[in-house]
């Protein structure tokens, strides 16, 4: 047999390691060798073409390898190749068989030249990898992240969507300088969401690192991340961050991935089924049009029959139905209405693209066109003179829709805002779009979202069933600076809508708010059909521009679609929409405002308000803040002070319960980290807490930083507050910086200070007293954060409890309370305990005593020492050692407090015995008197009397025995007479009836008694 001339050494080369790749296909039989029986011989047609690899001199050579089983026949020769890194242009192959050069794709086929794209995600394609990162500063040993990885789902890659730190990873080998391009969906930022591009020695690339933002629910965004030339690692990361909630972390969703720069492409790749390329050299198919198909691999698309039909980008025809009133919708033309006779065509047009058969037995036929009145503008809207649209009335005037704007009355305001309650067009603030995980012409249509319908606005109808419909709503809002009331933070504005869901399988309604600069948020949730319309209404705390949402799906993506069921015509309707106090909008009508000297209405300076009073503006009493209304001035909260500010503040100085205290020591920013936390497969991450204790005068020195960007290059997002939060995740090498995200606001406003537990409604019942038994009480500061999210309706708030401790010296220290995780028990309201010196009162004169020294030439030394058990810091000093004139003090003071209480106690003793010695000797005289009284009338003679009756108001212990020169005054004392009032008289009223004599005429014996 015939042998080719011998190839150069790197061919030689190739040749023995293809040999032990392919031992069954590559045969060659030396000389005088045996053949496999029952092999056919090699044709020119078994042979393909494959390169070397580049020699030193970036030298190749293109060598044949057969295709199939086979043995002997003529090997085409080896020949010289172009020089390595040679690539084609999108839309070329290398022509390796015949040109060796670039030529042209042909006719349904396409090519990225020097590329790979990759949107089919059936199964994970060549080159991809997915596995879970074990990090070092993982140290739970047990967790388990079995089949945690990122999985294929048809039309896009998706991440597991736990707590495992799941990677997807792609391997190219650029031969030139090239990119990467994305596109993802991410619903919100509790995921950590990062792309890492490596080089051959496992080195991070930084520059070409990217941290994707959330895009918001059922959105998708794209990301290009330069590549350089050689091996390259892409490396997609997911993991789940937590949230205190049950509520499964988002997925990443990836569609589509591009990857530039790669080497050349020897084949270009057929169109797949629904697409063509009309001509040769496309980079990328085309879909077919409505009503057309296409197998794959074709140059055009085939039409279907008339009786059958094929959305856009379809492979097979389907069969059309009786057309019933679901399939034609209603159309205004409202191009006429600014001219005379006001009247707008109402046309019934098929949905495009119509998918049923009109004018055969059992089809409903459109109703016919016809003419109507025009509606009204909404409130706030006039009628545009140039189409007929409807536009937003100017500043100082205002509209009810029905008529032109005008001008507002003498001594009024208007009162801009959005009022949508009619439907004849998109309003100009609004915008509606139609999305799709795969191509949005595909299945979007030529609607692209929301439907104004007259009376409402709905989602659209035929739309394909994998689609997101949104509709947008772009507000900006009047500086109101936002309030609190009895601790309640006042909204600055209100959005309410009314909607209905009318839908046959387990559709969604979105309601999503994102502020500028920030992530987007899911306020609420609806899902399946309603059966009557809804209002829901949304509080809105700042004055931040932002953007709402309404997306619309009609079923769950990641569940099984039921072909049983016809989805066409489920919608969502939206009635009415009312944003208040917004800047971009229209006035409804004009209020009354405060009348000025010069009969126009009076705006008052920052922190005045006006008094219908006195007609003048008043400015705020000390320690008082202007409402947001600006009509009232609210009191500050307890332990806070404002002059002259906007806001009520604290200096850190403040008096509670008569005691002083000075906490200034403690301003400036503070940091407190929790524990490293691990999810439940064993990652770890941990939170920062940043805080500033008493801000400056109000003022939002805080700052969080989150160093997740979508491109290097990106500056950090940052977030001013008095209190905030981040997620830090740490990096496995020490050189590297951590990755700090989720940042938050947990305290805008200080609300007050004060040694209870509880504020206008907040309230920490976990933390516990104090257990040393000192009578000291804690210092609690409250704060609170209007922002308000579906987790916490009412914001997030936090309580800080400062904790005297005379040993814990400077800042003493900061910490969590056990009871709960992460300083939080529920994700909304958040406890953190200080301890430290400064939490003591400051010390005064009542904390010191003074001691007098010993008296010497009419002067005494005064010595000042601290009380004993003393807890009190900073305050007041002990004076300096001074002198007094001395000044002899009374006897008494001369003795102990002991002595001086003996003495009064013994003086008080004999004062009370004398009293009893007084009263003993009375009542001896009476019994004396008694005696002497039986002893005469023993003799049958009654003694002279020295008195007989006793005086008025005198008592019977009062007498008194007089001498005989008397006897006759005394005997004339003794009668009475009878008084007015009924009082017993006469002659000798005792008290003693026993000694009482029977009579005065005849005295008796006392034998008689």
């Amino acid at each position: 047999m015939a042998y080719p001339r011998r190839p150069a050494a790197p061919a030689i080369l190739f040749l023995v390691s293809l040999t032990a790749v392919f031992p069954s296909v590559l045969v060659v039989d030396p000389p005088g060798g045996t053949t496999t029986p029952n092999l056919p011989t090699c044709k020119n047609i078994d042979f393909g073409f494959v390169y070397t690899e580049c020699d030193e001199d970036n030298n190749r050579w293109r060598v044949a390898v057969p295709t199939k089983d086979c043995q002997g026949g003529a090997v085409p020769a080896p020949k010289l190749a172009p020089k390595c890194g040679k690539t084609c242009e999108p839309g070329e192959y290398l022509d390796i068989e015949n040109t060796q050069d670039c030529v042209q794709c042909m006719s349904g086929q396409y090519s990225l030249g020097g590329g790979e794209r990759f949107e089919t995600w059936d199964k994970l394609p060549p080159g991809f990898d997915v596995s879970v990162e074990d990090e070092k500063y993982w140290e739970d040993e047990e967790a388990n992240c079995t089949g945690s990885y990122w999985n294929p789902v048809g039309p896009f890659v998706a991440s597991p969507g736990d707590y495992c730190y799941s990677q997807l990873t792609y391997s190219a080998e650029l031969k030139k300088e090239g990119y990467l391009n994305f596109t993802y969906s991410m619903a919100s930022s509790d995921t950590f969401f990062h792309v890492q591009v490596r080089n051959e020695q496992c080195e991070t690339v930084e520059a070409h690192d990217s941290d994707p933002k959330a895009t918001g629910e059922n959105k998708w965004d794209s990301i290009m991340i330069p590549l350089q030339a050689g091996h390259n690692i892409i490396t997609w990361k997911a993991v789940g961050l937590s949230a205190y909630t049950e509520k499964r972390p988002a997925r990443v969703f990836i569609s589509k991935v591009i990857v530039m720069g790669l080497d050349f492409t020897s084949k270009c790749t057929a169109c797949p089924p629904g697409t063509y390329t009309p001509s040769p050299g496309h980079s990328q198919c085309l879909p077919c049009d409505e009503n057309t198909i296409s197998a794959g691999g074709n140059s055009e698309c085939k039409p279907c029959a008339e009786t059958e039909y094929a959305l856009r980008g379809s492979s097979q025809c389907t069969e059309k139905k009786p057309c019933s009133e679901s399939d034609y919708y209603k159309h205004y033309d409202y191009s006429k209405c600014h001219q005379d006779p006001h009247e707008t065509t109402v046309t019934y047009n098929w949905i495009e693209p119509t998918i049923c058969m009109y004018g055969i037995q059992g089809a409903v036929g459109r109703p016919k066109n016809n003419k109507t009145a025009c509606p009204n503008c909404n409130p706030g809207m006039e009628l545009n003179s140039d189409d007929g649209s409807c536009k937003f009335c100017k500043p100082g005037q205002f509209s009810d829709g029905k008529d032109p704007c005008k001008k507002c009355p003498a001594l009024t305001k208007p009162q801009e805002m959005m009022k949508f309650i009619t439907w004849k067009e998109i309003p100009p603030v609004m915008k509606t779009i139609c999305l799709s995980n795969e191509d949005d012409d595909i299945s979007c249509g030529t609607h692209k979202g929301w439907v104004p319908a007259g009376d409402h606005i709905h989602s659209g109808e035929n739309y394909a069933d994998n689609v997101y419909l949104i509709l947008t709503l772009e507000a900006q809002f009047q500086m109101v600076e936002g309030g609190y009331y009895e601790g309640q933070a006042s909204a600055v504005a209100e959005l309410n809508f009314a909607f209905q869901l009318d839908c046959h399988a387990d559709c969604s309604l979105y309601f999503v708010e994102e502020l500028e600069n920030d992530d987007p948020q899911i306020i609420r949730t609806w899902l399946g059909a309603t059966d009557n319309m809804q209002v829901y209404k949304h509080k809105i705390m700042t004055t931040t521009p932002r953007k709402f949402s309404w997306a619309f799906e009609k079923r769950d993506p990641e569940k099984e679609a039921d072909a049983s069921i016809d989805l066409r015509h489920d919608v969502a309707r939206i009635y009415n929409i009312t944003v208040t106090n917004v800047a971009n909008g229209g006035a409804v009508y004009c209020a009354p405002c405060p009348e000025g000297k010069d009969k126009q209405c009076v705006t008052c300076s920052d922190g005045m308000y006006y008094s219908n009073d006195t007609k003048k503006c008043i400015p705020c009493a000390l320690n008082t803040y202007l409402s947001a209304n600006k009509d009232e001035c609210i009191p500050c909260g307890p332990g806070l002070k404002n002059i002259k500010e906007k806001v009520c503040y604290s200096d850190c100085k403040f008096t509670l319960d008569d005691h002083h205290y000075d906490l200034s020591p403690l301003q400036g920013f503070h940091q407190l980290d929790t524990s490293s936390s691990f999810t439940e497969q064993g990652n770890r991450y941990f939170k920062r807490y940043n805080i500033s204790l008493c801000g400056t005068k109000g003022e939002l020195d805080t700052v969080c930083t989150s160093n997740r960007r979508s491109y290097a290059a990106d500056a950090d997002e940052t977030l001013n507050s008095l209190l905030c939060r981040s997620t830090i995740l740490p990096s496995s090498k020490s050189s590297d910086e951590p990755i700090s995200t989720q940042i938050m606001s947990i305290g805008d406003v200080l609300l007050g200070i004060s040694h209870e537990n509880t504020l206008h409604g907040m309230i920490d019942n976990i933390t516990k007293p104090r257990a040393d038994g000192q009578d000291l009480k804690d210092i609690r500061f409250f704060y609170h954060s209007p922002h308000i999210t579906s987790g916490c309706p009412a914001g997030r708030s936090t309580i800080i409890t400062l904790r005297c401790d005379p040993n814990a010296k400077a800042n003493g220290s900061l910490s969590f309370i056990p009871e709960c995780r992460d300083g939080t028990c529920d994700g909304c309201n958040f406890l953190v305990l200080w301890t430290t010196e400064f939490a003591c009162p400051s010390c005064s004169d009542k904390d010191y005593m003074e001691i007098p020294g010993e008296c010497k030439e009419g002067s005494q030394d005064l010595t000042y020492v601290w009380k004993e058990n003393k807890i009190c810091v900073g305050g007041e000093s002990l004076p300096n050692k001074g002198s007094q004139e001395c000044v002899m003090p009374v006897w008494y003071e001369q003795m102990p407090w002991y002595a001086q209480y003996f003495i009064g106690a013994m003086v008080t003793f004999g004062l009370l015995m004398l009293v009893l010695i007084v009263c003993c000797w009375k009542r001896n005289r009476k019994l004396e008197y008694k005696y002497s009284k039986l002893i005469a009338s023993a003799n049958g003679e009654l003694p002279a009397a020295e008195t007989c009756a006793l005086s008025e108001g005198e008592d019977e212990d009062d007498v008194v025995f007089q001498d005989g020169k008397n006897k006759g005054k005394a005997f004339f004392n003794k009668f009475r007479f009878k008084n007015g009032s009924g009082e017993k008289g006469g002659l000798l009223e005792y008290d003693d009836e026993a000694f009482a004599p029977t009579s005065i005429m005849e005295p008796m014996h006392l034998s008689n008694i």
